[in-house]
């Protein structure tokens, strides 16, 4: 159908635009295929989703621990009251590890499909992501996945053709993380996309600010501690299993601190060879994203990319955690630092930037050279070739199982509790026989499927360090727990009932005497604790109206952004008077630059 006068038709997607979209949710669903080949739900590490997710206090930051997964969990309870959590799952995993490809597919359109091929699958499949994934963070890598959108340029995706704009900063505000890591990695990126224009840069600072307003208000007025404890920097410092040691590791953009997370290769000179290969990258690529880019843009990429990846680096060496202990132990908030390899988020965007401007060059010199195409084929699985057992960690991880009815039965019993809800064994972590065979560990299911207050331990055992949690109330229960049976010391606390999971390895040493039965199957038990009378909370109106105050103002905030962002989407796609009469002459617009020969 020919374009009416005035307007221009929309080039229709090639074969090429069709690869650079399909490619990186390809290696995505890859990446996660257990997911589409059994049923259930995921539960395993910090990936836990259950059928449905009630709205509770902890939902909205108004639980007695840290609200770090506010606002995530008012979300995904909102999704969970439309679509079961399993179906949420197949659909969020995936598509958050695609965002990032087609993210950073956007940053390079200047460069040609090859570039944008090359470096979409790079931001999929590399370690970062990988061990990310494996630990059940996924509401990290949709952080990730929201940076080169957040401060990338405004160049359209494949099939619409680029943008006439120059490579000044635009803003796109979306995306949300779950841990205050993330949510500042966000700020922190808003800022440097949109410096040095202070107008712009005020704007965006503050939008960004208020969209945080729910956790930081839930963190100032709930009874966590303002400090972290500084044991937890040894701890969660960049590590790995190679002999080359945590910096290699980070250079090849690994290093993570759970070994378990970590894939066999990563223990090789593997390892060496990535670290290079991204070195490389960069020392090779960063120049070529300065001219396609322009100064501006690619200046603040490195900027933020240096800033925040040194810190990484930093904490590394023994003497940059001798300084963040410091720094945690006297600096409210501190604590936020003290997992540094998370901090890696921006140079993952930009070393898959600079790959595909490496891959774009090397087309531009191989030219038509016989064969010249399955090198380019190498460049685009180089991601995979480097890290060939991505898939043995985050296939355990992702792998769906069973909930077992008796736990839905056990959420009925205890939906509306008044009072805390304790389960046992006390620890943060535990397995089940009747999930992964009880090898893998997961957060407790039932914070999430009960409508209540359920706590758990949040300290965290990491090999023979106990990093002790923020929680005052369950610093208490746990203290209380190793003084005497839970019927005689919980009471006074304010615990109504206690779940036991029978098959724990250690239920057998909990002493249920005095508790009174409600429901006892061979997966969950849950007790009455005799007694008990659940316990006032000070200032729980003032905090719950603060908090809730938050969320409006956050929902607003983001509910105007949309608004503005679809006001702009329709007034671009409105021609102008000038476009009109060049229509009308019929001369069209000129085509931007083309560096490479395959640009398009």
């Amino acid at each position: 159908m020919a374009s009416t006068p005035g307007t221009t038709a929309p080039a229709a997607p090639t074969w090429q635009d069709r690869a650079v979209l399909a490619w990186p949710l390809a290696l995505a669903l890859v990446l996660c295929l257990p997911l589409y080949l059994r049923a259930g739900h995921p539960l395993a590490r910090d990936l836990v989703f259950v059928p449905r997710q009630p709205f509770t206090d902890a939902t909205w930051g108004l639980g007695d621990v840290a609200p770090r997964a506010v606002p995530l969990d008012a979300v995904v309870a909102t999704l969970t009251h439309v679509v079961d959590g399993g179906v949420l799952a197949r659909v969020v995993l995936p598509v958050t590890l695609a965002l990032l490809g087609w993210g950073v597919a956007r940053l390079v359109v200047p460069l040609g499909r090859t570039a944008q091929l090359a470096a979409s699958g790079f931001a999929v499949w590399n370690a970062y992501v990988v061990e990310r994934l494996a630990l059940g963070q996924w509401a990290l890598l949709l952080g990730c996945a929201a940076l080169p959108w957040l401060g990338g340029r405004r160049d359209a995706l494949p099939g619409r053709g680029p943008t006439r704009r120059p490579a000044g900063c635009r803003v796109d505000r979306g995306g949300r993380a779950d841990a205050g890591r993330r949510r500042l990695l966000a700020v922190a990126g808003l800022a440097v996309a949109c410096l040095p224009h202070l107008r712009r840069t005020t704007a965006a600072v503050a939008a960004g600010v208020l969209l945080q307003l729910p956790w930081v208000v839930a963190a100032v007025t709930g009874p966590a501690g303002s400090t972290s404890d500084a044991s937890g920097v040894a701890v969660f410092a960049p590590d790995t299993e190679s002999r080359f040691g945590p910096v290699v590791a980070l250079l090849g953009l690994g290093g993570i601190w759970d070994r378990a997370s970590e894939p066999a290769t990563r223990a090789t000179a593997v390892a060496l060879v990535a670290a290079v290969v991204v070195v490389v990258v960069l020392a090779v690529g960063v120049p070529l994203l300065v001219r396609a880019w322009g100064p501006g843009d690619a200046v603040r990429w490195v900027v933020l990319s240096a800033v925040l990846g040194g810190t990484a680096l930093l904490a590394a060496t023994p003497w940059g955690q001798s300084g963040l202990v410091g720094l945690v132990d006297t600096v409210p908030g501190a604590g936020l630092l003290r997992d540094t390899q998370k901090l890696l988020a921006p140079v993952v965007v930009l070393a898959s930037a600079a790959f595909g401007a490496c891959a774009a060059r090397l087309v531009a010199l191989l030219g038509r050279v016989e064969g010249a195409w399955a090198g380019v084929v190498v460049v685009a699985l180089l991601p995979v070739l480097l890290l060939p057992d991505a898939t043995v960690r985050t296939w355990a991880t992702v792998a769906p199982v069973r909930l077992p009815d008796d736990l839905g039965r056990a959420a009925e019993v205890l939906d509306g509790t008044p009072g805390v809800v304790v389960t046992l064994p006390w620890r943060a972590y535990r397995s089940f026989d009747w999930a992964h065979g009880g090898v893998l560990t997961s957060s407790d299911p039932a914070t999430r499927m009960v409508d209540a207050d359920v706590v758990t331990s949040d300290s965290l055992q990491v090999g023979p360090v106990l990093v002790p949690g923020e929680s005052p109330l369950a610093a208490e229960i746990g203290a209380a727990l190793a003084q005497g049976p839970p019927a005689a010391v919980l009471p006074d606390l304010g615990v109504t009932r206690v779940v036991l999971y029978p098959d724990d390895p250690d239920a057998a040493t909990v002493d249920t005497s005095g508790l009174e039965p409600v429901l006892r199957t061979p997966v969950v038990e849950v007790f009455r604790v005799p007694g008990a009378e659940p316990a006032a909370r000070a200032g729980t109106t003032v905090r719950r109206l603060a908090v809730l105050g938050a969320h409006a103002v956050a929902l607003g905030v983001l509910l105007v952004a949309i608004g503005v962002l679809l006001a702009g989407a329709v007034r671009r796609r409105r021609p102008r008077g000038g476009d009109r009469r060049k229509s009308a002459r019929g001369v069209r617009d000129a085509d931007p630059p083309v560096m490479y020969p395959d640009a398009r």
